[in-house]
């Protein structure tokens, strides 16, 4: 059995990298074992949203809003944004990633 020097989570010692974090695994010889990709590894992400809702704002005030946060948060890091309306009670949430805590 190796353990992940990352997570210290148990693998099978045929395996090269950690099931739970993708991290490498220590080589027979206790390093990491080399890294197959050239990618650096990134750190989990997790999933977040925010919300913008108003029965007093105009559709386009929440649209601007909602786009203004968007921007901020970069493109490589949207995963979407949805809209519903119920009412009058306009909502509309962007989804994004951030870094895990």
């Amino acid at each position: 059995m190796k353990t992940c020097p990352r997570c210290n989570e148990s693998s099978d010692d045929q395996f090269d990298s950690c099931w739970k974090c993708s991290g490498p695994l220590p080589a027979g010889n206790g390093l990491p074992a080399p890294s197959h990709s050239a990618s650096p590894v990134r750190p989990r992400k997790r999933a977040a949203f925010k919300i913008f809702r108003g029965v007093f704002i105009t559709w386009e005030g929440l649209c601007s809003e909602a786009a203004e946060f968007a921007s901020t948060v970069g493109p490589q890091n949207l995963i979407t944004i949805s809209h519903s309306e119920d009412q009058g009670d306009g909502v509309i949430t962007v989804w994004f990633w951030t870094d895990a805590v």
